[in-house]
């Protein structure tokens, strides 16, 4: 394999030439930096990235971790689009991994961006004690916790305003006459089904509703799971005339539930999801959703981890972005 002495040595240049046309570093004429091209065409020459990082104590790579990219929800794969975009910009690599909202799988990614010196990483956090991130954190490894707020700790936080889209959602579902309205939540999603449900709560009593905590159910994230929880509250001697669920993931569970009842989406329970589709558009039975700003949550996550990375002692920041809510119904 060929070295940047090799390179050098073809050029007629020092290694320093060479390595500041490389790294762009330091201005070089364009006659020399044509002679170093040239002489890295020839050789083939590759930067040895490892040795490269041991000296600079930077990899110019970025570790995400999220819980599912896949089908029918396009939330994560959006935000990652969106942290993506913002890393290609600044010239550097993410790396992406899936913790399916394990704490073991998530645990094993960030020993491994540890051990190939990952600069930061983008983390939707899953429920449970984790060594390997607290360990991060004692270090003071850039973090920045995505979607998910942690509890008792000083860290970079982006995360959608959960609280506040629920609301929206209710009050969408009470001024369209409902009061008996279920919730479904993702027990793993941490603070934002707390918020979720506290948003439920909070909903009722403004409007002076009772709160039945039998038409609240916990589940996984999964359209199995959204089934199950529809089947349970709809059994209810009192059922709800609407539900309201975390993602739509859950939301095609509801529905089939709902089909197999004989039961029709809006007229007898109405189905409102958070997260959004294009596909939604001409989807039958519409469904109203709460919509994230999942592009622009990977993009903010993204820029401000590339700054956290680059002022390490800079002000921690909490941003949480607003969510819209789009009526099909």
């Amino acid at each position: 394999m060929s070295t940047i002495y090799d390179v050098a040595k073809r050029a007629g240049v020092s290694i320093a030439t060479v390595s500041a046309v490389i790294n762009k570093t330091a201005y070089v004429s364009p006659e020399l930096t044509k002679k170093v091209k040239a002489a890295v065409d020839e050789l083939d020459y590759t930067i040895n990235h490892l040795a490269h990082s041991l000296q600079t104590r930077s990899t110019r790579t970025v570790g995400m971790l999220i819980p599912d990219v896949g089908a029918p929800d396009p939330f994560y794969g959006e935000v990652v689009r969106g942290a993506e975009d913002v890393c290609r910009k600044k010239e550097y690599l993410l790396f992406l991994g899936h913790t399916y909202n394990h704490v073991v799988e998530q645990s094993r990614y960030l020993k491994a961006f540890r051990a190939r010196l990952v600069d930061g990483v983008l983390l939707f956090q899953s429920p449970g004690e984790d060594e390997e991130l607290q360990r991060l954190l004692k270090a003071r490894k850039p973090i920045v916790f995505v979607g998910r707020i942690p509890q008792d700790i000083h860290a970079d936080i982006v995360a959608t305003d959960i609280h506040h889209g629920t609301l929206m959602a209710l009050e969408y579902l009470y001024e369209k006459g409902h009061r008996r309205i279920g919730l479904v939540t993702v027990a793993s999603s941490l603070s934002v089904s707390n918020f979720r449900l506290a948003a439920w709560h909070a909903a009722l009593a403004q409007h002076g509703i009772p709160a039945d905590d039998a038409l609240v159910v916990g589940g996984e994230l999964s359209s199995e799971s959204g089934r199950k929880a529809a089947v349970q509250i709809l059994g209810l001697t009192a059922p709800p005339t609407a539900i309201f669920t975390d993602n739509l993931v859950v939301a095609t569970g509801l529905l089939k539930a709902l089909q197999e009842r004989g039961l029709r989406c809006p007229q007898d329970v109405e189905v409102v999801s958070s997260d959004d589709a294009e596909w939604l558009d001409v989807f039958r039975p519409p469904i109203t959703t709460v919509v994230q700003p999942s592009y622009d949550l990977g993009v903010q996550a993204a820029e401000v981890l590339i700054k956290r990375i680059r002022h390490p002692r800079r002000p921690v920041q909490k941003i949480l972005l607003r969510p819209e809510l789009k009526v099909r119904c």
